[in-house]
């Protein structure tokens, strides 16, 4: 159905009459109006399309997010949408659905459009590489869940050792009671240390391979 100009003129008028930052009025109003909103001129059904595709991030709705940022990605395409409102939109909706897909728990999709985002601008991008990392330590590689169990292991141990110090070391043969208690301090800590070490190692892991990613994609956009 074709609208009338003065109508479409109204259906724009009120979107952009929303307050800015009224994402959950954006969303109602655009999903009430959608049909009519298809009917705008290019510009302003853009328009509409990309507020409402922001709003719906910012309200934390990101399984509908997800799917407007395809549509709205294959619109910039089609369309050569090279810039909006003065700032690179493409790039700001990749980074807008990797981080919808980190909320979602969906680490390995986020990863390869981060890292496509890294190739296009490895100068500009910090906000990329940092929820890059942060989609790493999401995830827990084999090596680190074994060093976790084993630390875990040698904390129950310590627990045991110290109910066999408690109730039989202590009140029958209290002349080892300092050496079996230094020997369960050593087990506490090693299993701490065994933990930490962990941790550390994966966070160290994590940020070396972004780092080396992004100075071997600088390298090439020099050469």
């Amino acid at each position: 159905m074709n609208y009338l100009p003065a109508y479409r003129l109204k259906i724009y008028r009120d979107f952009k009459a929303i307050e800015a930052v009224d994402f959950h009025g954006i969303v109602r109003y655009y999903e009430r109006f959608e049909q009519d909103i298809h009917q705008l001129d290019f510009e302003e059904y853009f328009d509409c399309l990309a507020s409402y595709t922001q709003a719906l991030y910012e309200i934390g709705d990101y399984r509908k997010h997800l799917v407007m940022c395809d549509f709205l990605l294959e619109t910039i395409i089609i369309q050569n949408v090279e810039s909006w409102g003065g700032e690179d939109l493409y790039t700001k909706t990749l980074l807008a659905k990797a981080t919808s897909q980190y909320y979602e728990q969906e680490y390995k999709s986020a990863e390869r459009i981060l890292k496509e985002l890294v190739k296009i601008a490895p100068e500009n991008t910090v906000l990329a590489q940092k929820l890059w990392e942060k989609c790493l330590l999401r995830q827990k590689p084999n090596w680190l869940m074994r060093i976790r169990a084993l630390g875990v292991g040698i904390l129950l141990f310590t627990a045991l050792f110290i109910a066999v110090e408690i109730f039989v070391v202590a009140p029958f043969f209290s002349e080892y009671h300092a050496r079996v208690q230094l020997a369960h301090n050593v087990l506490l800590v090693l299993g701490l240390l065994i933990l930490f070490a962990g941790e550390l190692r994966h966070v160290w892991i994590c940020h070396h391979t972004v780092k080396c990613f992004v100075q071997r994609t600088r390298q090439k956009k020099s050469a």
